[in-house]
């Protein structure tokens, strides 16, 4: 008999086979035999989830459900994908990358989730769910695990009853690996990363219908960045940037396979990502009304260190490390060394409502108050890139100098309401509503000069740039869902859903114009249409589920690169698209022992060609994360206990098509992936149980691209490289 999954997706516990939205739910054990430690390893098991590194931060993440998310990480942008923990909004993906010190499921909603879930979950939803303290039993659990590339990690939970009705919940991680590409050059060596998690909750069950949680949790990460190897020259178009891209293909290794070692002429400087966060959660359950406030203070620090040409020789550099201008020159200019720094701090109180008006209505219910201050700073002015003047006969020095400060301050306020009606009892009609209201300022300086440095003089500042802009706007917005439900037998539900969602507008800090950016760029809205089958079977020995959607974005925010420069872009809301796709997910029982769960995804995705405000010419635009076929397939055997204890296997294959197949600079080839766990389990030893596991992933050592960057003056095309093949064996002891 399959196990039953119990998600919170449409805020209330139900089973997630009755639960009428396409989703994937992966619980604690299946997290542990699949070697699930954070968000970026669920895309192996979750179709149509694709995660990415950002290059200039590695411990932020780029989340896309149904190819639907954000392409580029700014803070005054926000994501496509909500990110949940414990039902609090994560507003921002820098820090992402990190553990969750005791993580006890992972819910993936698919589709627009704006009636419950609000505003910029136009792809859909991720749910984070922490274990909660137990008052009836004390508990330990203890998890060693060492690998290649001096892998080391240990994660320790400790349950404590304080009496009948309190409990504390204690739980910390530390994790270490290196890198797998080596830095012969100073400083750290590339993806080595050092990590560290804490975690306090208490619960209080006051009375039989009100119980109150507290959390606390705070992560520490140090991470060396991988460097976008080059693979592709820079390719001239006659603009002014063509004399970086002639300087610099004489300075940088071009390889179209991984390379192992790459070379800093700098030092590379770590990135520091430091994350806490409080949140209380008052419950209390006096049928058939039960209310449910949830309040969380949250903090985001995070120092970034960025080198993009790592690899080059030291005549050209793209990072952000220090300089001296007119070195022999009797008034030197020195620059230091900068990381980009972000300060984030949030708050929100949900405020929501369950009722059972009558045995035939059930409704939810809410109020939400969301306040964000973010600050991203790139002061002093500092270091961008430099490169030899072939028309100075390399004796000049072209030198970019900048610095940017962008502060924001984010409200948002909604109301909520969601009734469902069983007129029989094999059907039920659910209607939502959310109104959203948010308000988004930002102030930015932005700092730029060019130099030409001969070592003893030094010409400039040129082409200085002195940008200062304060704006504001205003969005709100209505999602409706419309949801039919027909229990066809016990064991089969139908249904047909009818979702929006809303991504809010925002700024773009790629936009050199003052007036272009104060305009900002407005929201984008997401409407689909699902219908699904969820069964089991042959008494519960087989689940089949499956999901048809159509998706239409109208006012689509994209990105225009501007003419004659490198990274400078402009957002517009200009584009129409649409989605299609099959979602099925079939886990069988066929033999005793034997488990089998396999996932598939088909996406159609296509952006309406639009009008290239610069050209005036029809430009094709692409969904940058949208594979059109997708799958993974686990296979679990338990053989027949022995004496020590029993001994089981786990096979895994994860296959993602290729990405972005309309650009000969940006594609992304398709992939396939094989990992394997060998577990002795349920030993007794010391009143508990012992587990011991030997696993490898990418057994075949694939050779796969995660990331590309096509406007890098030495390159065309640049690439970040999947995980090659990794190994260890896991130890945990649980009482």
């Amino acid at each position: 008999m399959l196990e039953e999954v119990i998600v919170v997706a449409q805020r209330v516990q139900q089973s997630a086979q009755d639960t009428p939205i396409s989703l994937a739910a992966l619980g604690r054990d299946q997290l542990d035999i699949l070697g699930i430690d954070n968000i970026a390893d669920i895309q192996a098991n979750v179709p149509n989830f694709v995660v990415d590194s950002f290059p200039a931060s590695n411990q932020t993440l780029r989340l896309f459900i149904r190819g639907i998310g954000i392409t580029d990480v700014q803070v005054t942008q926000d994501p496509g994908v909500g990110v949940y923990l414990d039902g609090v909004y994560l507003a921002r993906s820098s820090g992402l990358a990190s553990e969750i010190a005791d993580l006890e499921r992972i819910e993936v909603l698919r589709g627009p989730q704006g009636t419950l879930y609000g505003r910029n979950t136009t792809g859909g939803a991720l749910n984070l769910v922490t274990a909660r303290p137990d008052t009836q039993a004390p508990g330990f659990t203890q998890w060693l695990g060492a690998g290649n590339r001096d892998q080391f990690h240990a994660r320790s939970t400790l349950n404590l009853p304080l009496s009948s009705t309190q409990a504390l919940k204690l739980a910390a991680l530390y994790r270490q690996q290196e890198g797998y590409i080596d830095n012969p050059g100073p400083g750290g060596d590339f993806g080595d990363s050092r990590a560290e998690g804490y975690r306090l909750d208490w619960r209080w069950d006051a009375s039989d219908t009100f119980t109150l949680d507290y959390s606390w949790d705070k992560s520490r990460v140090e991470t060396h960045n991988y460097s976008p190897q080059a693979v592709l020259p820079g390719i001239e178009s006659g603009t002014p940037a063509d004399a970086a891209i002639r300087s610099s293909r004489r300075f940088v290794p071009y390889s179209r396979a991984r390379m192992d070692r790459l070379r800093t002429s700098t030092p590379l400087l770590p990135t520091d990502t430091d994350i806490s966060g409080h949140a209380l959660t008052l419950d209390w359950d006096g049928q058939p009304l039960r209310i449910k406030s949830i309040t969380a203070w949250r903090e985001l620090e995070d120092a970034s260190y960025i080198d993009f040409a790592s690899g080059a020789s030291a005549e050209y550099r793209v990072d952000f490390n220090a300089i001296t201008l007119g070195a022999s020159s009797p008034s030197p200019g020195a620059f230091d060394d900068v990381r980009t720094r972000l300060e984030q701090e949030q708050f929100s109180q949900e405020l929501q409502l369950f009722s059972s008006l009558a045995d035939s209505v059930q409704v939810v219910a809410g109020l939400y108050y969301f306040r964000e201050t973010a600050r991203e700073n790139w002061f002093p002015l500092h270091h961008i890139f430099s490169f030899p003047l072939i028309e100075t006969d390399d004796l000049g020095l072209a030198v970019n100098i900048r610095a940017e400060d962008s502060r924001i301050r984010n409200e948002a306020m909604a109301a909520y309401g969601q009734l469902t009606w069983s007129p029989a009892a094999d059907w039920a009609l659910t209607v939502g509503w959310r109104y959203s209201r948010d308000n988004r300022e930002v102030q930015r300086v932005f700092t730029q000069d060019n130099y030409i440095d001969f070592g003893n003089l030094v010409l400039g500042p040129l082409e200085s740039t002195d940008f200062r802009a304060d704006a504001d706007k205003d969005f709100d917005d209505n999602s409706f869902v419309l949801i039919a439900e027909h229990n066809w037998r016990d064991d089969t539900l139908l249904y047909a859903k009818l979702g929006e969602a809303y991504k809010s507008g925002g700024f773009n800090t790629r936009d050199p114009d003052p007036a272009f950016f104060s305009r900002g760029f407005d929201e984008e809205k997401n409407r689909t249409a699902e219908i699904g089958i969820k069964g089991e079977w042959l008494q519960r020995a087989l689940r089949v589920n499956t999901a048809i959607f159509y998706s239409r974005f109208d006012d689509m925010q994209l990105n225009f690169l501007l003419p004659g420069t490198i990274s400078d872009t402009r957002v517009l809301n200009t584009g129409k698209a649409e989605l299609a796709g099959i979602e099925l997910e079939v886990v069988a029982m066929p033999l005793y022992g034997l488990l089998l769960r396999g996932n598939y995804a088909y996406l159609h995705s296509e952006i309406d060609d639009v009008l290239d405000p610069f050209t005036g010419e029809r430009r094709s635009f692409g969904f940058s994360n949208a594979p059109e076929h997708s799958a993974s397939l686990n296979l679990d055997y338990q053989f027949p206990p022995v004496a020590a204890g029993v001994i089981s296997v786990n096979l895994n294959y994860t296959y993602m098509d290729a990405r972005d197949t309309a650009s000969a600079l940006t594609y992304i080839d398709a992939y396939d992936l094989l990992g394997a766990r060998l577990t002795l389990s349920q030993v007794n030893l010391a009143g508990g149980e012992v587990s011991l596991s030997a696993w490898v992933k990418n057994a075949l050592d694939e050779e796969y691209v995660t990331f590309t960057i096509d406007n890098l003056p030495h390159a065309s095309r640049a690439v970040l490289w999947g995980e090659p093949r990794s190994w260890g064996i896991d130890l945990s002891y649980r009482y």
